[in-house]
Formats: structure tokens, sequence, C-alpha cells
């Protein structure tokens, strides 16, 4: 399983994923089974930085298998047997 971290930029305010150890030589979000499985995981360690998001430092020249920009987050609770949608229980979102 390829392992993320979650960057967050101080100067534009967007957020994204980056591949910071591939499972495989050449994986990423294109190539490893793990993502769009639907299967939830434990949510990426989050850093802060000082700079330009990859989208607005190089409009459409970044690697996408290696950088993900994240367009929403949603925050909900969850109560039941384990964290993926297919697993029985009820999720409750705030809004």
């Amino acid at each position: 399983m390829c392992l993320t971290t979650h960057y967050i930029s101080r100067n534009c305010g967007h957020h994204w994923l980056a591949i910071r150890q591939p499972c495989w030589p050449g994986y990423g979000f294109n190539y490893c089974g793990v993502f769009g499985d639907g299967v939830a995981r434990e949510p990426a360690p989050e850093l802060e930085v000082i700079g330009l998001c990859p989208a607005c430092a190089n409009p459409g020249c970044y690697d996408h298998n290696l950088v993900r920009m994240i367009t929403n987050i949603r925050s909900h609770c969850r109560w039941g047997i384990g964290p993926s949608r297919d697993d029985p229980g009820v999720e409750c979102v705030i809004m």
C-alpha cells in the first residue's frame, strides 16, 4: 500500500495528497490498487507548507501519479462495525 501525506498550503489555501512512499517502484495514484477501491483507511498525516501548491506553482505540469489535488473535504462521524461503506453502521453528516 502506497503511503501518502496531506499537504496544506499557507499561501493559496489548497490541499493535496502526495505519495511519500510507493508500495512498488513507479506505483502511485494511477497504478496502486488501494486508491479507488472504496475501503476507508486512516487519514494521511497533515503538513502545513509555506509556498504554492503544485497546481498553482506549475499548472498542469505536475505528475498526477504522485500528486492529487483535494477538491472536497467532508467531515462526518460514523458509528458501526467498520469504516467502509459496506460495513454495517450509521453515518452522521453535520451540515
